[in-house]
């Protein structure tokens, strides 16, 4: 069995935000605040004296924080407790994780304190404690296990200190959850109720991993965001409360429920695992399905911009070579590339549209060159025309090869369509960027039944943009989450895909 915490040697650090200059406010912040150190002091759960629990509430600079807790890890010669709720925001450029501030702007990342510097006062050579809790609740708190590194590195250990216990509210790429109408935080609340309610069948006193386990399925059980947590050594048996449902004295827990409990703990572990393991294979598949929609609007873009603008009448036929392979796109405003322009061969580029080159290549093809940045120009002097070039490659005397109006109009009306849903495609997966706790209201991403007014297509989650599926009058389809503003859905023979276009849709 593992010991408590000594309250008499303990420190712990409190930090909360709850009102913001620039960000939402989150009032329930300084519910989490107050009720977390109520239940810290109560005799029966820890008993931490007043001077020992700091709380810092609305901090505008990043030294009130780190400064006390530098100040309290010297102190502390046993357990120090450092926790933060409000805002959590990501770097656009390192994926990194800031803990906002009152005047935080999450445009100007230096106004927030930047959880690195968070964990280097933990690691101070100064501080005394043994043993450290750090618990965070806010949106993409889970960055804080991936330490200093980009996401898709797993480095999750480095991030640990020796002795410690990292708790978070949520996922790394996952918001936190501030719910309407309720006193705390989704994840504080229910850390509040087991600190005061106990656990049952737990031990006495509750380590850190009994706790973070009651926490998950409590959490689980109501579809809200799960927490994640990282231990070093003993950290996940630190214990800093003790079991309210625990039997009384002369009571014990006896061998085989001790046994039974070890084993279910041990299956949830495996779980738990196994979960984390599909939910980064998850999050690595909708990477690249982001990518390649953010490529796909990118090549809409263009081509709408080279098929909108009018050609260029003062430009000079000449012959070019490509640095690297290039697709050749159509000029009726398809995405379907006509074909691929290799290094090392010479092609005549024909006129400009914009930012685009009009080009023919040695089989007589004729298409838009959209990517034009490195292009050799052939040295020579003498560079046919247009006309003659197109004589000689298609047989047809007095030939221009230009593409009609009613052509070019049709290419326009085909390049907006195509943007559009490039545009719709890459919000699917994208979505609007959150920097706080999110509320849910009505239905939310919470599954649910509906039928479609007419044949719908399914198309693929992995971005491909491929038709799976078609969603059938009369039939009910399960909705199993949102993407913006199409849904994902599950079929009848377990097939998953986007429904992009929910339009009259009729809910069960």
């Amino acid at each position: 069995m593992v010991a408590l915490s000594d309250p008499a040697c303990s420190q712990a650090v409190l930090v909360g935000v709850h009102a913001y200059s620039v960000l939402e406010d989150l009032p329930a912040v300084a519910n989490n605040l107050r009720g977390l150190r109520e239940i810290l002091a109560e005799p029966t759960v820890w008993g931490l004296a007043e001077e020992s629990c700091t709380v810092i509430e609305q901090p505008s600079r990043t030294d009130q924080v780190l400064d006390v807790v530098r100040e309290k890890g010297r102190l502390a010669e046993d357990t120090l407790l450092v926790y933060y709720a409000g805002h959590g925001l990501t770097d656009l450029h390192t994926d990194e994780l800031y803990l906002a501030l009152t005047n935080s702007d999450p445009e100007r990342e230096y106004t927030s304190l930047r959880y690195e510097y968070l964990r280097r006062a933990v690691l101070d050579l100064g501080v005394r404690a043994r043993r450290t809790v750090v618990i965070l609740d806010c949106c993409y708190s889970g960055r804080a296990l991936l330490g200093r590194m980009s996401a898709s590195a797993h480095i999750a250990d480095q991030a640990v200190v020796e002795g410690t216990c990292l708790l978070t509210a949520s996922a790394e790429t996952r918001p936190a959850l501030s719910p309407p109408g309720e006193t705390y935080t989704a994840f504080t609340g229910e850390l509040i109720a087991a600190l005061r309610d106990g656990i049952a069948e737990g031990p006495d006193p509750v380590d850190m991993d009994t706790l973070y386990r009651h926490v998950h399925r409590r959490l689980a059980a109501r579809s809200r965001p799960l927490p994640q947590q990282r231990s070093r050594n003993t950290g996940g048996l630190i214990a800093i409360a003790r079991n309210r449902c625990a039997p009384g004295p002369g009571g014990g827990e006896d061998l085989d429920a001790a046994a039974r409990r070890r084993e279910a703990a041990e299956r949830l572990a495996e779980m738990e695992e196994r979960e984390e393991r599909l939910r980064r294979e998850s999050e690595e598949l909708r990477r690249a399905a982001e990518a390649q929609f953010r490529q796909q609007l990118e090549t809409a873009q263009r081509l709408a911009r080279a098929i909108a603008a009018s050609p260029d009448v003062t430009y000079a036929p000449h012959w070019f070579a490509v640095p690297a392979p290039r697709l050749l796109y159509a000029e009726d405003g398809s995405l379907e590339p006509r074909s691929e322009l290799a290094p090392g061969t010479w092609y005549l580029a024909v006129g400009r549209r914009g930012d685009a080159m009009t080009v023919v290549g040695s089989d007589g093809t004729r298409g838009l060159l959209l990517d034009t940045s490195g292009i050799q120009k052939e040295p020579n002097e003498e560079q046919p025309t247009q006309t003659e070039f197109l004589q000689q490659m298609s047989g047809l005397p007095g030939s221009s090869g230009e593409p009609g109006v009613g052509a070019v109009e049709t290419g326009r009306e085909r390049a907006l369509r195509n943007l559009q849903s490039a545009m719709r495609a890459a919000g699917l997966v994208t979505g609007p960027e959150s920097t706080g706790h999110q509320a849910r209201s009505g239905h939310g991403s919470e599954p649910f039944w509906f039928a479609v007014p007419v044949p719908r297509p399914l198309r693929s989650e992995d971005g491909s943009g491929q038709i799976i599926a078609e969603l059938a009058p009369g039939t009910w389809y399960l909705a199993v989450a949102r993407h913006g503003d199409a849904i994902l859905v599950q079929t009848q023979d377990q097939r998953r895909g986007l429904l992009l276009d929910t339009m009259g849709i009729q809910r069960g």
